[in-house]
């Protein structure tokens, strides 16, 4: 049950790499094996370094507080991906006025990952159609960070397996792959626009079980 459980969270984050995947498909986007690998290490590490801080914070704070601030941040997180679509349509606005460049890159690197959070194309910085191991880095916060909050969110509530960052890490790979491979059966965004409140509501949903 607690594997289960584990890949339903890690699936419930997941799922805007299956968008990125499928973006990168119909642009021709490349993804090496060495960029795919490093997106899911570094998605392992934002989610076992957010455990590692929920299990110092939770043997400091009383049990039943802890798992209800765990449920109330994975509800927050589920409302978050619900309004999601809503916040990147200002982000795309305004990538339409000025593309990131390689300059941007080395001054403005936050604004970087916001970019690829809204249109996940625009990691490939030099235009070359395929992901870099560097440019998989910043791929990789982009689509960890929602895996860092689930992560830490998940482990104040209660024990969470060693493994779990490793299992969050695969999942991402596994679902970017999936995208890339789908973009050549399916229209853009079908998936998407179909189930636009999924992962958001799954997160509600676990938050909520845990409260009760």
């Amino acid at each position: 049950m607690t594997f289960l459980y584990v890949v339903l969270l890690g699936l419930a984050v997941s799922l805007d790499g299956f968008v990125a995947g499928m973006a990168y498909g119909m642009k021709g986007i490349r993804m090496p094996l060495i960029s795919l690998v490093i997106v899911g290490l570094v998605t392992a590490v934002c989610a076992g370094t957010a455990m590692a801080l929920a299990n110092v914070l939770g043997a400091i704070i009383n049990t039943q507080l802890a798992i209800s601030c765990g449920a109330v941040l994975l509800i927050l997180l589920g409302l978050f991906s619900l309004f999601q679509e809503y916040l990147t349509k200002e982000v795309r606005s305004y990538q339409a006025v000025g593309e990131v460049t390689a300059r941007k890159l080395s001054f403005s690197v936050g604004r970087l990952v916001i970019s690829i959070v809204a249109k996940p194309e625009t990691a490939d910085v030099d235009k070359s159609n395929n992901i870099s191991p560097l440019e998989s880095i910043f791929l990789g916060l982009a689509l960890g960070l929602d895996n860092m909050l689930a992560a830490f969110a998940a482990a104040l509530m209660g024990w969470l397996p060693p493994a779990t960052p490793l299992v969050m890490g695969a999942i991402q790979m596994v679902v970017i792959s999936a995208g890339l491979y789908s973009a050549k059966r399916f229209v853009p965004e079908q998936v998407k626009k179909r189930f636009p409140y999924l992962p958001g509501t799954i997160l509600i949903l676990i938050g909520l079980l845990r409260l009760g």
